[in-house]
């Protein structure tokens, strides 16, 4: 079936069937369409139309003009606020001495597992107010549902009690920024993952659950296998606590030689940064390093694998408590531009643990983000080949037709890349069984040289994302980030696809 004879009905099954298997109606009412129900009007779901935000603009005192704009402007039925951050720019609120944090309450009996006090978590710039209670009494009065969403910082948080929970890369460091961050075998860690799943799900109404982690193992951090990785610390791989090394050992793993495999590793990083070409190539150089060290490759596995163990124990809780609450994931942009990271991100494999995908599909930014991606690997294992010449190559991998490498950055990647990506994800998944609500750039900053959003390119992104049979977006990053008149493009998309 092409684009063109996708109709409106055909949108509308495809919500209904994805949200009914996410265990949920449709957010924010029904769309009437009897021609299926010939003699009686048949209650179709509308989309969900999902925006994430900041939290600053929920603690004003009425934020009803607010949710009541964005539904009448976007269509917007569901909110993601940052609820739980340690970034101002995440908050929507001044920089300055910003200390951020749970802007819900903490109710500390969920958190046994952890060290962290109500002190450590409770954001103070909330004052007294209960920032996620206040968005779902609002929200309810005009049908918009409130999800939870948690995303990893990717900074250092400043507390004395956070500090034993990062990792450890190979020399012994502890490394607490990104592309690093806090053990998945921590079991403090642990216990303030699964004690903030436990705590939103058992203290509020929330409409779902969405969890991120915009990290990857060792292996590719040391390649700087990511967009803005060129410069990335190659001896930094994670992770080497105890924790970890008991894990390895445990699965049959040689230590010792993990870390030889990094050591060589990062004199190969090093090396390709600094022009010095192996004797044989560099992805013949790399390959061998594989073939010499497959620690390198179980290490990594060893990452992935206890990063999923801990979201279907998330799943699982939030289930056993409350059933019918959706549970998904935002998954890091990395997976647009990386052959790696997609390899990674087995969609197949999190449908047993996913009621909803939410693929970050930021097309604007993109042509910065894929141009840096491939600037940094070909430093090293694809430095056989310049970057002009290595672009198009990925574009292959990754099954898309977008502008080459000297006008990527300009141009973005096309409304036809979300298409394909969405497409991409609903096969991966099983279509019908996991939702997918890709992640729409609105406004996402980029630098200088880049092409801006516009109300036009916001509302082909959309309209590509439901023509591609999604049953929901997500309009991201930031509220506090966009333009209104941007922010209109979805609402003329849905107008355009009679949703």
């Amino acid at each position: 079936m092409s684009d063109s004879e996708i109709t409106r009905r055909d949108v509308l099954r495809a919500a209904g069937a994805t949200m009914a298997a996410a265990g949920f109606a449709a957010i924010g009412g029904g769309a009437a369409d009897g021609a299926d129900a010939p003699g009686a009007a048949a209650t179709k779901p509308a989309p969900m139309v999902g925006i994430q935000m900041a939290v600053g603009p929920l603690l004003a005192n009425d934020i009803s003009p607010l949710l009541a704009d964005m539904r009448q402007r976007a269509g917007v039925n569901a909110l993601f606020p940052f609820i739980y951050t340690h970034l101002a720019s995440q908050s929507g609120l001044r920089a300055g001495a910003f200390r951020g944090g749970n802007f819900a309450m903490p109710h500390m009996q969920y958190y046994k597992g952890t060290n962290l006090t109500f002190q450590d978590m409770r954001a103070p710039e909330a004052g007294n107010v209960d920032v996620l209670q206040h968005a779902i009494d609002a929200g309810n009065k005009i049908g918009t549902k409130v999800f939870a969403w948690v995303l990893e910082d990717n900074a250092r948080v400043a507390l004395a009690n956070w500090q034993e929970f990062y990792e450890v890369d190979f020399h012994g460091r502890r490394r607490d920024t990104h592309p690093s961050g806090p053990c998945y075998n921590n079991p403090g860690y642990r216990g303030y993952v699964l004690g903030l799943a436990e705590d939103y799900t058992r203290s509020y109404d929330i409409g779902g659950y969405m969890w991120s982690s915009e990290r990857q193992g060792g292996l590719f951090n040391a390649l700087g296998a990511y967009h803005h990785g060129a410069t990335a610390d190659p001896g930094g791989a994670t992770c080497f606590c105890d924790y970890c090394i008991k894990k390895g050992k445990d699965r049959g793993i040689d230590v010792d030689r993990a870390r030889r495999g990094f050591t060589e590793l990062e004199a190969y990083v090093r090396a390709g940064r600094s022009r010095q070409r192996p004797r044989d190539g560099a992805f013949v150089g790399f390959f061998r390093l594989l073939l010499k060290y497959p620690e390198l490759l179980a290490w990594e596995s060893l990452w992935i694998d206890s990063r999923a163990d801990l979201q279907k124990t998330m799943y699982q809780l939030i289930k056993s408590i409350k059933p019918a609450i959706p549970v998904g994931w935002h998954i890091w942009h990395n997976v647009s531009f990386s052959p790696f990271h997609r390899a990674e991100m087995d969609y197949a494999a999190m449908a047993s643990y996913s009621d909803f995908i939410k693929p970050v599909l930021y097309n604007n930014c993109a042509g910065e983000r894929i141009k840096s991606f491939t600037d940094s690997v070909c430093q090293n294992v694809f430095a056989d080949v310049p970057p002009a010449e290595a672009l198009p190559i990925f574009y292959e991998m990754l099954n898309y037709q977008e502008a080459p490498y000297d006008r990527v950055l300009a141009a973005g990647l096309s409304a036809d890349y979300v298409a394909r990506e969405t497409r991409r994800t609903l096969d991966d998944g099983g279509a019908g069984r996991v939702a997918v609500w890709p992640g729409i750039d609105i406004d996402v900053p980029v630098p200088a040289g880049a092409g801006r959003c516009t109300a036009q390119s916001v509302k082909a992104a959309v309209v590509a994302a439901f023509k591609a049979a999604a049953p929901g977006v997500i309009l991201c990053r930031n509220y506090s980030e966009m333009d209104p008149q941007h922010l209109a493009g979805a609402g003329d998309a849905l107008k355009e696809l009679g949703l």
